[in-house]
């Protein structure tokens, strides 16, 4: 091999120690070392030819290109026994693969886990040159680095013989060196196999190597058992879970049992099919000298049995169903006793077409708040929002009103109208106004733009609300009420409305025809 070092004694990494001088070869020495290098490569009978690969077409600038290869250019009429016979030896070879499997024991110290690892390797013998190479397969989380574990070449034998790996060392169950490293063969492919039984050395039958404590262990995959009542439970405490079957929900939802409970007062038990959950509400009354608490047990799936177990040491699917409620018989709740007393029309229907049982009707009933007396609503005196005035009205802690959402969103529109006042006053007959209309929440804006010189302060004329018209019977204004060429009142102000822009005139051609 050519070296780029200078030809001086400590600087030439590839040359021999003891070596005395460094003179030139002579040329009978050259051609003899000429004629080693060029010998030609042994050949084996294959079992199969490997077949012709037509380079692609595709990929080139011109479509009429085509690639060439060696079988193209061949003879019309040509004998495929003459073409093997002038075929040199790695033209014969080329693409004739040996693969065998193969593993060898590597000491690990310092590990309280192993003391030695069983590596599986691959061996590629590339009959066109004697050449192989090795691999390793991955492992997750091995430690060691895989992959390519011996770049392709060609390989002495281990007997100070100077000769290269033939493939008659290969053999099934024996051992192979390979660079100072003892790898016994397990097991080859088919059509190894029948390369050798070819050659009258058929390979011996293949075993499983042995086991190393990384892979009985390490590799081993545990697969735990998941507590999936815990996890419904840490799913719904989160605000997410899921209804167990999808069918149940979708044909019974919104379909509930109502039955009429007794403990120690009146309650109502209500059983909600889409998901087997149960519920039990109070029944609150006026003047009852109770605290009025809504739930006396809030919605969940109710077991048969109540014990303070580990987490997910539970009785899972021993819930209780509705054919375990019966007319006259206790239902234990957490340790309390209820008792059926009856139940609505809508349950005693279901319990009949299910389980053809008659359950009675009867319980006490919810206490139905009266109605309230007519209020008198005053008329709005003008001063902020007439919703938020009406707030005060019905709630002594009024709520802020509900804006319509999806209206508000879907209309980001504005109708820009020009007006002038209605009047016969000198100094107000030519103010001009741009009155805005808004119809995500249909409220109006009246802003008056700037004339210089002429003494009257511009800027907003009337704040965005909502203002009543008083010619169609007090109700909100609306897109209809501003036509051009009208009149309109605005909080008692009169506008002649004279035109608008040009969205407004789309607008009003598109939705009212």
């Amino acid at each position: 091999m050519a070296s780029a070092f200078p030809k001086l004694p400590g600087f030439v990494p590839t040359q021999e120690i003891d070596k005395p001088n460094f003179r030139k070869v002579s040329s009978t020495k050259q051609e003899q070392n000429r004629e080693i290098n060029h010998l030609a490569n042994k050949e084996y009978p294959v079992p199969r030819k490997q077949p012709i690969q037509i380079p692609p077409q595709s990929g080139m600038f011109n479509p009429d290109y085509m690639s060439t290869t060696h079988a193209m250019h061949l003879p019309k009429n040509a004998n495929n026994d003459s073409e093997e016979l002038y075929q040199p030896s790695w033209v014969k070879m080329d693409r004739h693969v040996l693969r065998f499997s193969g593993y060898f024991k590597e000491a690990v110290v310092e590990s309280a886990l192993e003391n030695y690892r069983i590596r599986k390797i691959t061996i590629f013998y590339y009959l066109e040159d004697h050449s192989l190479s090795i691999t390793e397969p991955k492992q997750e989380n091995s430690g060691v680095p895989q992959g390519a574990f011996l770049k392709r070449q060609k390989v002495l034998r281990a007997d100070d013989s100077k000769t290269f790996i033939l493939p008659e060392d290969f053999r099934i169950n024996r051992d192979v060196i390979i660079f100072g490293k003892t790898i016994r063969l397990f097991d080859c492919d088919q059509y190894t196999r029948e390369f050798y039984e070819l050659q009258g050395i058929p390979q011996e039958p293949s075993f499983v190597p042995q086991s190393d404590s990384f892979e009985t262990k390490t590799m081993t995959k545990f697969i735990p058992q998941k507590d999936t009542v815990m996890k419904d439970y840490l799913e719904h405490k989160l605000g997410g879970g899921k209804v167990t079957s999808q069918k149940q929900f979708l044909e019974n939802d919104r379909k509930v049992l109502k039955f009429y409970v007794f403990s120690d007062i009146e309650y109502i038990l209500h059983y909600y099919l889409a998901d087997d959950t149960i519920e039990i509400k109070e029944i609150n009354s006026a003047n009852s000298g109770r605290v009025p608490f809504p739930m006396m047990l809030r919605r969940q799936k109710l077991p048969r049995k109540f014990s303070l177990n580990q987490p997910g040491q539970t009785y899972a699917e021993d819930f209780i169903r509705p054919q375990d409620i019966q007319y006259g018989q206790p239902l234990i709740i957490y340790n309390r006793k209820f008792l059926i007393n009856g139940c609505d029309q809508f349950t005693r229907q279901y319990y009949f077409e299910k389980f053809n049982v008659d359950f009675p009707l009867g319980g006490q009933e919810e206490y139905v708040q009266q109605e309230r007396s007519n209020i008198i609503i005053p008329p709005h005196n003008g001063i902020g929002d007439e919703q938020d005035s009406l707030g005060y009205i019905y709630r002594l802690q009024p709520k802020p009103p509900k804006k319509d959402f999806f209206k508000w969103v879907d209309n980001q529109v504005n109708l820009r109208f020009l007006a002038m006042f209605n009047t016969t006053k000198p100094e107000d007959k030519d103010r001009v106004f741009v009155i805005t209309f808004f119809l995500n929440d249909d409220s109006l804006l009246v802003y008056e733009p700037t004339v210089r010189n002429s003494g009257i302060p511009d800027g907003k004329f009337l704040e965005k609300r909502k203002y009543k018209n008083v010619n169609n019977n007090n109700e909100f204004f609306t897109p209809g009420d501003l036509i051009v060429g009208n009149e309109v009142q605005i909080n008692g102000w009169r506008f002649q409305l004279l035109d608008c822009d040009e969205f407004t005139k789309k607008w009003y051609s598109e939705n009212f025809k």
